[in-house]
C-alpha cells in the first residue's frame, strides 16, 4: 500500500505543476506601544525580511505580480509580497531603517481623508514620498476606513453605490495628484467585501485585497485576493514560514461569494471547485474553524465544508490545508471568509 501511494505521488509530481503562488504579508502598526493584535516590532519586521533573504525568496511588487499573472507568466518558486495597511506614522518612524536596509518593494494602503483629519497619527505625503525611495508603492484603502458594505438607514442601492464609488475614486484621485498616477490597487477596510462592491471595483479597473489567508495565484479572484496577517501571534516565524511556502489551490469557483451570511444561517457551509486534485490526496485535507477540525466532503474536483458550531458575531474564516505530492513540505492553503451580523445588521470593528 505504501508503495502504491509513493508511486501515485511520483506520477502526480511528473504530470502536475503547482500554480505559481505568492504569499502576501499584511502588516499594520510597527512598534511596541500600539495594539499588539495589529502590531509587529521593528525587530520582528527585520527578522521577517532577513528570513526572506536567507531563504532565497523573491519579493515582488503587487503591480509586477499582477502583470505576470495577467500575461500568463509564472513567478519564482518562492515569491512573497509585502503590504502595510492604514499608513500609520509609526511605519515611517520604526520601519524606515529596515526598509532602507533591505530595499524590498512593499505597498502601503492609505486613507487620504484620515491623513488630513488625524495628521499626528498618520504619515503625510512627504513621508510617503521618502518611503518611495526605499521600495514603497502607495495604494488605496478608501478615504476614511469605514465598513463599506454597510448601508445607511433607508439608503437605496443606487445611493449606496454612488457613496462608495465617490469614496474610492476621490481617494484615488488624491493619491494620484500627490504621487503621480498609481496602479489601481485597493485593500478593503477590515477585509470586508460583497459581490456588489467587487463588481464596482472591477468596473473601474481595480484589483482588491482582503484579509482572509492564503497565497495569490493566477486562479485567485482579482477582487478578493488573500493575504497572510503577520502581526501579533502571526508574527512567529515558525508558523509564518509554513504560510510563506504554501501553495494556492487552483480555484475554479467558491460559493458563497458574499462574506455576509443570512441572519438564520449561523452554521453555514461553503463549496469550492478546483481544476485538479492530481497533486494532493483529498482525504488528507483538513479545514479549521476556530477549535474545530472539519473534514470536507468531496465529489470529483469539488469539496463542501459544513460548519458545526455557530459563527460568532463579526468576521470569521475557515482555513483548509492539504500537503502537496510534488513539492515536499509544502501545503495547499485555502481560506473562506464569513461575516455574521448582529440583530441590527452590524458587527464590531
Amino acid at each position: 500500500m505504501r508503495f502504491m501511494i509513493f508511486l501515485f505521488a511520483l506520477l502526480s509530481s511528473v504530470a502536475w505543476a503547482a500554480p505559481s503562488s505568492v504569499a502576501i504579508l499584511q502588516y499594520h502598526h510597527i512598534g511596541d506601544d500600539t495594539p499588539r493584535v495589529t502590531s509587529v516590532t521593528a525587530e520582528e519586521l527585520e527578522a521577517h525580511f532577513a528570513w526572506l533573504k536567507e531563504n532565497n525568496f523573491t519579493v515582488l511588487s503587487l503591480a509586477e505580480i499582477q502583470q505576470r499573472f495577467e500575461n500568463g507568466k509564472s513567478v519564482p518558486e518562492y515569491t512573497a509580497a509585502i503590504t502595510i495597511d492604514d499608513g500609520w506614522r509609526n511605519v515611517y518612524r520604526e520601519g524606515l531603517e529596515v526598509f532602507k536596509k533591505y530595499n524590498y518593494p512593499f505597498t502601503i494602503f492609505v486613507n487620504p481623508k484620515l491623513m488630513r483629519e488625524a495628521s499626528s497619527q498618520y504619515m503625510g505625503w512627504e513621508q510617503l514620498r521618502e518611503l518611495q525611495k526605499y521600495g514603497a508603492h502607495i495604494a488605496n484603502h478608501s478615504n476614511s476606513h469605514w465598513h463599506m458594505t454597510w448601508r445607511h438607514q433607508d439608503e437605496t442601492e443606487q445611493a449606496w453605490r454612488e457613496r462608495v464609488l465617490a469614496d474610492v475614486l476621490d481617494a484615488q484621485a488624491e493619491i494620484d495628484e500627490q504621487l503621480g498616477e498609481q496602479p489601481r490597487q485597493f485593500a478593503y477596510p477590515y477585509g470586508e467585501y460583497d459581490v456588489a462592491l467587487e463588481e464596482m471595483l472591477a468596473e473601474h479597473g481595480f484589483i482588491a485585497f482582503g484579509q482572509h489567508s492564503g497565497p495569490w495565484t493566477q486562479h485567485s479572484p482579482s477582487t478578493a485576493i488573500p493575504r497572510f496577517p503577520a502581526s501579533a501571534q502571526y508574527a512567529n516565524l515558525e508558523s509564518l514560514a509554513t504560510k510563506l511556502k504554501s501553495l494556492g489551490l487552483p480555484l475554479v469557483s467558491a460559493e458563497p461569494k458574499a462574506m455576509l451570511v443570512a441572519p438564520d444561517e449561523v452554521t453555514p457551509s461553503f463549496r469550492v471547485e478546483v481544476t485538479s486534485i492530481d497533486d494532493f490526496n483529498p482525504n488528507q485535507m483538513n479545514c479549521f474553524a476556530g477549535g474545530d477540525v472539519l473534514q470536507p466532503q468531496w465529489e470529483g474536483n469539488t469539496f463542501t465544508v459544513q460548519l458545526k458550531k455557530e459563527l460568532p458575531v463579526g468576521r470569521s474564516r475557515v482555513n483548509c490545508t492539504v500537503p502537496s505530492f510534488s513539492q515536499q513540505g509544502r501545503f495547499y492553503w485555502y481560506s473562506h471568509p464569513f461575516i455574521r451580523a448582529d440583530q441590527k445588521g452590524r458587527w464590531p470593528d
